[in-house]
């Protein structure tokens, strides 16, 4: 497992809301998260393709809300009837899974559950975005909780 801590600004993401309650992160058969991308795809976005988790629900586990769309420098560039989500500012663990879907989504979020499985990585849940470099590339970035005293790590996320 690899993965790279780093320091992002604030993101903006438009895009088309998926409320899914019931749906764990990484699982990936929802005809509603479909459809929405189908609509996304069929308008002229203004910037690389993204998507963000947010409105952690601590009692499901899970998110109640991904927008799936495209990222924007300023909310002028957001298409009209689009919604912005706003990932703040932070230190993030950058995971990259390449293949093709659903293995590429598989292998990301299996990275991530190994990392908070072995106490790599403590999540803040301020809002996960998902960033896609190419048809066959997926960025995911967490938010994390960085100690101070336990020093720096690499770009692996291991302890210098």
């Amino acid at each position: 497992m690899s993965f790279e801590i780093i320091e992002r600004g604030e993101t903006l993401v438009a895009g088309l809301p998926v409320r899914s309650p019931r749906r764990a992160l990484g699982q990936l058969s929802d005809p509603r998260l479909d459809r929405a991308w189908t609509r996304v795809l069929h308008h002229e976005v203004g910037g690389p393709l993204a998507s963000t988790y947010i409105d952690f629900a601590p009692d499901v586990e899970s998110y109640y809300t991904q927008i799936v769309g495209y990222e924007c420098a300023t909310v002028d560039d957001a298409t009209r009837g689009h919604v912005i989500s706003r990932i703040p500012p932070g230190t993030y663990a950058k995971f990259s899974s390449r293949g093709m879907f659903p293995d590429v989504m598989l292998r990301l979020w299996a990275q991530v559950s190994e990392a908070e499985a072995h106490g790599d990585i403590e999540r803040t849940y301020t809002g996960d975005l998902e960033a896609y470099p190419h048809a066959y590339a997926v960025d995911l970035y967490i938010p994390i909780r960085v100690d101070e005293s336990a020093g720096p790590s690499n770009a692996t996320g291991e302890k210098l």
